[in-house]
């Protein structure tokens, strides 16, 4: 890894640099990583209590979803958003730094372990949807967690450098579902709002364009240093078919938000022939 005391903008970091194994291995065995990533997960365990707590004072669409199991599907939705929302802008400065500029190795191992803490921290998320929606669970949707979390396990199993740029891409990608949950949100508590079609609509759009710049992402992590001598082959050839099945099913939802949208519009346009009528009797 080139070192510099600048910040010099460059594709090296994605393309040809091999994190020496102190990075790889800090990034997992730092003390202070798994104390935060204990609070982490300890704060998001809080947050979903509190979110449905508010949801409930504050919803009255909320209190009417019926049965209960919807209910939390609802939560989650609103959790995620909040969660992808939020970590996004400071998750997406970590990811432009260790990809695209040039960095002391000590700065590497810093933004590497900030990195870690959001990639568990997601995957927290994801196993804590997993364990809650475990009556008639969407088989696409719990196959779909389950790979992502068996691939970061993968990471701290295997803390090498095509796993710890691979593995991070595909988590920071969970990002930009973050408008997508959004307008799932919207679809239940505010179904006859003209804004909820545009946020839906919106949201796949974002999530249709950011599934192939993953793969490409991804591609150029394992191609761009395939010669190099530190490149483990079977991660980099198993890192692709993951990051392809991945977005294979990740396309495939979107069927499903769009049938969404649809039923949305229609709703839609239901209730403004409805107003219409009742306009006209007055």
């Amino acid at each position: 890894m080139p070192t510099t005391s600048t910040s010099n903008w460059s594709f090296d970091p994605l393309l040809y640099a091999t994190l020496p194994a102190k990075v790889c291995e800090s990034v997992i065995a730092d003390l202070d990583l798994i104390r935060c990533i204990y609070l982490l997960i300890l704060l998001l365990s809080v947050t979903y209590p509190l979110v449905h707590k508010l949801l409930l004072k504050s919803f009255e669409k909320y209190n009417e979803i019926k049965p209960p199991n919807k209910q939390i599907v609802v939560l989650h939705h609103a959790v995620e958003a909040l969660v992808l929302s939020i970590a996004f802008p400071f998750f997406t400065y970590y990811m432009v730094r260790v990809n695209f500029q040039v960095h002391e190795l000590d700065v590497v191992e810093s933004d590497y372990r900030s990195i870690a803490t959001f990639c568990i921290g997601f995957m927290a998320m994801y196993m804590m949807e997993l364990a809650s929606r475990y009556e008639e669970p969407r088989p696409i949707v719990l196959f779909h967690h389950l790979l992502a979390c068996l691939d970061c396990f993968l990471i701290i199993l295997s803390p090498t450098t095509v796993m710890l740029k691979t593995g991070t891409i595909l988590v920071y990608f969970i990002c930009f579902e973050a408008l997508t949950f959004v307008g799932l949100f919207m679809y239940r508590i505010f179904p006859n709002s003209k804004t909820t079609p545009k946020v839906i609509l919106a949201g796949m759009v974002i999530f249709g364009v950011t599934r192939p710049l993953q793969l490409l992402w991804v591609g150029a992590a394992i191609f761009g240093s395939w010669d190099d001598e530190n490149m483990v082959k079977w991660q980099a050839i198993m890192q692709i078919i993951i990051t392809g099945v991945l977005t294979v099913l990740q396309v495939w939802t979107l069927k499903i938000h769009y049938r969404t949208w649809k039923r949305c519009c229609t709703a839609n346009i239901k209730n403004q022939h409805s107003q219409d009528d009742t306009s006209d009797l007055a």
